[in-house]
């Protein structure tokens, strides 16, 4: 009596398990997704807003030169991608690299979750600031990169998408 009681108890435990963790990542990131998002078109990794110019791209790891890899701790793999952003500010006098606060989430076209952690990088000469983060894909991957930026100085983020499919083999 008691194994046929865990036999259907245990599977409705289970899915509501699964469903529940589901509600608690859409709570986690309703806010983000939700919001109105300006998309890059295929092939284009810049798009103007305001007086803010975002850059944007993402490539195979292994694409990057030794010495570039080395240098930035980026595990090269044809199955690693790197995500890359920066923010210019347009003025009068031309164009500044600026800092920004920026967030990301990452999936694929099943919304399988990549984990994505951007890191800051400065560069002294020529001046140069732009965010890289790392994450595993697929042959024939699609990512779609949601991003969140805030730059400095500004109270208003950016939302954006982007979107870039991998080639592994």
């Amino acid at each position: 009596m008691m194994k046929t009681r865990y036999k259907t108890v245990l599977p409705a435990l289970i899915t509501a398990l699964f469903f529940l963790s589901a509600c608690d990542q859409q709570a986690t990131n309703s806010d983000n997704i939700n919001r109105p998002r300006v998309t890059f078109e295929p092939n284009i990794h810049n798009k103007q807003f305001g007086k803010y110019l975002v850059h944007i791209n993402a490539l195979t790891t292994d694409q990057l030169p030794t010495e570039v890899a080395r240098a930035y701790k980026i595990s090269r793999s044809k199955n690693r991608a790197m995500l890359n952003v920066s923010i210019r500010e347009k003025s009068a006098a031309g164009e500044t690299p600026i800092t920004a606060d920026i967030s990301v989430i990452a999936k694929n076209l099943n919304n399988q979750l990549k984990n994505t952690k951007l890191r800051e990088i400065k560069e002294t000469d020529p001046v140069a600031i732009y965010y890289i983060g790392e994450l595993p894909v697929g042959n024939e991957e699609t990512i779609v990169f949601d991003l969140d930026v805030t730059p400095s100085g500004s109270s208003q983020p950016l939302f954006l998408s982007y979107r870039q499919q991998f080639f592994t083999e």
